[in-house]
């Protein structure tokens, strides 16, 4: 089968997103056409969806910690970090680096996952020096 026809991978969330506690299944869409910035969709909720984009592309050295039940929930293995964009109606974009997106492409499982004490912000330019999507 080709890329065009796969079916975007499902991931669990068990614990929901902060907002959206109800919302436990998003389907992770990446087109080429639209790299490095990717979609995550509510599978219950279609209309429901995060612009987000990896975090490592805005900053190269990211890192970010998990918490114990974080990583009981994800499971051993490498985990992608997503940062969920902003669009306001007035001002730039920015993206959420102090709450990624982790998933787990091993459990198909993800987690919102809060760095309360890493210095990011949740409102990141997207355009620094050196940096632009």
């Amino acid at each position: 089968m080709s890329d065009t026809h796969r079916q975007p991978p499902l991931f669990e969330f068990p614990c929901g997103l902060p907002a959206f506690e109800d919302e436990r299944s998003f389907v992770l869409v990446e087109r080429p056409d639209f790299s490095p910035l990717v979609l995550l969709q509510s599978s219950a909720r279609p209309g429901l969806r995060f612009v987000c984009v990896p975090a490592s592309v805005l900053v190269p050295d990211y890192r970010f910690e998990l918490g114990e039940e974080e990583s009981a929930l994800l499971g051993e293995g490498r985990h992608d970090c997503l940062a969920i964009l902003t669009f306001p109606r007035s001002g730039e974009p920015t993206a959420n680096l102090m709450a990624p997106i982790v998933l787990s492409r091993e459990s198909m499982r993800g987690v919102q996952s809060i760095q309360s004490v890493s210095g990011y912000s949740h409102c990141h330019p997207l355009r620094e020096e050196g940096t632009c999507l």
